[in-house]
């Protein structure tokens, strides 16, 4: 039986790791940096520097005092500490694109060579080769596009500076070089590997085994109710999605000003995450919907009034009124990119208004819509597709007829997808022609290529984004081959399945354009075909409001499962915290088989744990809002669904 431990922990406060520190059977005494403490009774000695921004510098008379145990052989574990040993450090860098790979099997109980370990976007320090030992370390950073785990090779471990976790010399030194301190606040994943990291360490200060029984989590999954019937599991997912708006900050003034984009994938060594507070159109509009739909639900007026005030401002702030202008009638993208449209943000943009007007009959910023539809045809290709943007630095009407009179050669459902949903929602509510012809041609245009559409995150990507355009073009027409369209590429989707209900992120033949270098700019989740890794920024987002959507045009029960299997998952992958910023929330990144936040880091800004608030949060708790409303909608489909 292990002799009760007498541990010495250095530090300026007490965090996560002393909280599990405290949970074993060990006499603990706490100093901080600056004392002038006598170690020579304890057994073994914890620096941690990681609960401060700058690295811990001991002071020469602490240092001293460390030094002494380290020479009588004592277990010392020094974290994020500027010089310790013979070791010292090169300043402090991010390591925002890397992760911990371990090194070999069996060192860290349970875990494999080649296994991540993400820590988010901490600091580390990168200690001098000449000053260190070479030994293979325990943990090394790596800078590779992988999902969970790489292959590990001594090129890998050659540099000395990107180690993470080693024994130096003497080999009773444990040296950790990132702020490891809060690493359950910074919400190091994925949770099972990051607990044995924090359990290896604990088992070699205490020359013991540890209890890791009481960790705590920042977050957690899953239904409210878990043993409610599933519509009742969607409704709680939906109210905690709807209240999570202005919880987490992102509604601030009942939509007065508008709403920012979210929380950032940042997340620091101290728990915080990076907002960004930039307003952009799309994520404004979006998240009108589940206002207005949570407002048709429960009769809440003030759901209403937030859903019109968000629209007002896409109207009344966003859209150019000019008539002098070419680009009269466009809706700007963000207040920065003020000469920017993307056809397809202000697609999603203009939707909800779309949709109130069909459900209630007002025909409230109608006109407004149909400007900024005429703004987008009037730059359409020949093709029906519209190029992936518009800049209004180089707008001139000579311009705009080259766009018109060219094809844009972009068979694209990220770019046009939702650009054709929306025009042919506009025709049925306008009977302006011009919006029917130019949504079949370009839906004609890119069905003929399918499935080799311009893809840009995933093929996962492209199927989801069909669901919807494809489900109102067969209620615009009725033809039958628009109908096998639809379910053509439904039941290709169906090859992504994972039994959770999501959908894999997949892309035959590697050929999506987002897989720019690490760092480089946007990039797609995938490395490999078969990893369990769920979008919900690009691809199963869509999915609610596509497959309840497809359910109302076709009336088959086929799409109502289908609905109810991705609302399933949704539910069972929602954030539930004490933290506002998280409650309700999905994040970009979902991992299907440890039911957790994790991927890879490589996107430069939109990585696993953004959470945007329209393209996700909204679109998503619309999709569940629509299907808990099947009753109320499902009449405002039966002209022309069966012609």
């Amino acid at each position: 039986m292990m002799n009760v431990r007498k541990i010495a922990v250095i530090t300026a406060e007490k965090n996560d790791f002393t909280n599990m520190l405290q949970l074993q059977k060990a006499n603990l005494a706490f100093f901080a940096p600056d004392d002038n403490p006598n170690l020579d009774e304890y057994d073994a000695v914890a620096v941690l520097g990681g609960v401060s921004e700058e690295p811990l510098l001991l002071r020469a008379r602490t240092r001293n005092a460390v030094e002494k145990q380290i020479k009588a052989g004592k277990r010392v574990f020094a974290e994020y500490v500027g010089s310790i040993g013979h070791v010292y450090n090169a300043p402090p860098v991010s390591s925002r694109y890397e992760r911990l790979a371990v090194c070999a099997d069996g060192v860290i109980d349970g875990l494999e060579a080649g296994e991540l370990i993400e820590d988010q976007c901490n600091m580390r320090l990168k200690p001098h080769s000449i000053a260190c030992s070479h030994g293979l370390p325990i943990l090394q950073y790596v800078k590779l596009h992988a999902h969970d785990r790489v292959e590990m090779t001594p090129e890998l471990t050659k540099p000395v500076s990107d180690r993470g976790l080693w024994f130096d010399t003497p080999d009773n030194l444990l040296v950790c070089s990132l702020r490891l301190a809060n690493f359950a606040k910074a919400r190091f994943a994925p949770r099972r590997s990051a607990l044995k990291l924090i359990g290896f360490i604990l088992e070699w200060l205490l020359d013991g085994p540890a209890d890791l029984s009481g960790a705590t989590a920042a977050y957690s999954v899953g239904a409210e109710r878990p043993e409610a019937p599933l519509a009742e599991q969607i409704r709680d997912s939906a109210d905690r999605a709807v209240r999570w708006f202005e919880r987490s900050g992102v509604v601030y003034d009942e939509g007065v000003t508008g709403a920012l984009e979210g929380p950032g994938t940042e997340i620091y060594p101290d728990g915080t995450q990076r907002m960004s507070t930039i307003r952009r159109v799309d994520c404004i509009g979006e998240i009108a919907l589940p206002y207005y739909l949570n407002h048709l639900l429960t009769s809440d007026r003030r759901s209403l009034d937030i859903a019109d005030n968000l629209q007002r401002v896409v109207y009344g702030e966003f859209q150019c009124k000019d008539r002098d202008e070419p680009w009269y009638g466009m809706i700007r993208w963000t207040e920065e990119a003020w000469g920017v449209c993307y056809q397809d943000d202000v697609a999603r943009a203009i939707l909800p208004q779309l949709l109130k007007c069909l459900y209630s009959g007002t025909t409230e910023h109608l006109d407004d819509i149909a400007e900024a539809l005429l703004f987008l045809v009037r730059t359409t290709g020949a093709d029906g597709t519209r190029v992936y943007r518009t800049d209004n630095i180089g707008l001139t009407p000579e311009k705009m007829e080259q766009l018109r009179s060219e094809p844009g050669r972009m068979p694209s459902a990220h770019y046009n997808g939702f650009y054709y949903a929306a025009l042919l929602l506009a025709y049925r509510l306008t009977g302006i022609g011009e919006f029917r012809m130019t949504a079949i041609q370009g839906m004609e245009t890119m069905m003929a290529l399918y499935p080799d559409t311009k893809r840009e995150q995933s093929q996962t990507q492209e199927y989801c984004r069909l669901i919807l355009p494809l489900s109102w073009l067969y209620w615009e027409t009725g033809e039958e081959r628009h109908r096998e369209w639809l379910y053509r590429v439904a039941g290709d989707l169906q090859k992504f399945r994972h039994p959770t209900g999501a959908y894999l992120e997949w892309d035959e033949g590697y050929r999506a354009a987002m897989r720019h270098e690490i760092g480089q700019g946007e990039s797609s989740l995938i490395s490999r075909n078969g990893d369990p890794v769920i979008d919900l920024l690009y691809s199963n987002n869509w999915l609610p409001i596509g497959f309840i959507q497809a359910y109302f045009v076709t009336k088959d029960p086929y799409f109502k499962q289908l609905w109810e299997e991705i609302a399933g998952f949704l539910v069972s992958a929602q954030l539930r915290s004490d933290n506002p910023v998280l409650d309700g929330a999905w994040t970009r990144a979902f991992d299907a088989e440890r039911a957790e936040v994790f991927g890879s880091p490589a996107d430069a800004g939109w990585g696993p744990w953004s959470i945007e608030s329209g393209w996700t949060v909204a679109e998503i708790s619309a999709g569940l809002l629509m299907g808990l409303l099947e009753e109320r909608l499902l009449p405002h489909y039966e002209q022309g669904s069966a012609r």
